[in-house]
């Protein structure tokens, strides 16, 4: 198969494709091309590349738009009853109004990571607390041999635990 040229008004119907749908392989068949054909052009032109990367920055404002309807604004589904559409006294479906919680978190996310991330990592250096236990302890130990009682053994504290020189 020949390749087809990939012409100026090739290349804006790539674009404008592309930013309408955000896949590279449905905007290379509506111009004409292939996907190969695309990208070799994408790397070879940095005028291309860079009206590439704001039709891609158009398609994912478009994703985003839907998204926040979805999740704010909701999206109208008919009532269904026992399997049936429930109509209104005129005749006409009745809805209910659906929000998706999904798409909330996943905006929040995008928006705030800072506040709204997976998870949060928390450092605790349990080395000190650790160390405050056994000294006091051994504290405790010396005391009561002291007043003439009788201490067991205390074990060995393991060499991973040792840190600095202090216990």
């Amino acid at each position: 198969m020949k390749a087809l040229k990939f012409t100026k008004e090739r290349r804006e119907a790539f674009l404008r494709a592309l930013a309408d749908t955000g896949i590279v392989t449905v905007a290379a068949g509506i111009a004409g091309i292939t996907r190969a054909r695309a990208y070799q052009v994408r790397k070879q032109d940095l005028h291309f590349a860079a009206a590439w990367e704001e039709a891609e920055e158009k398609a994912a404002d478009a994703l985003e738009a839907e998204a926040w309807r979805r999740a704010v604004t909701g999206v109208a589904e008919p009532l269904v009853s026992a399997g049936k559409v429930v109509r209104g006294d005129d005749g006409l479906p009745l809805a209910i109004r659906r929000y998706s919680d999904t798409l909330m978190i996943a905006l929040l996310k995008a928006r705030r990571p800072e506040k709204f991330k997976d998870r949060q990592v928390v450092e605790h250096d349990i080395a000190d607390g650790l160390a405050d236990r056994l000294e006091a302890a051994r504290r405790r130990a010396l005391a009561v041999l002291s007043e003439g009682g009788a201490v067991a053994a205390l074990p060995a504290v393991p060499a991973r635990l040792v840190r600095d020189g202090r216990v």
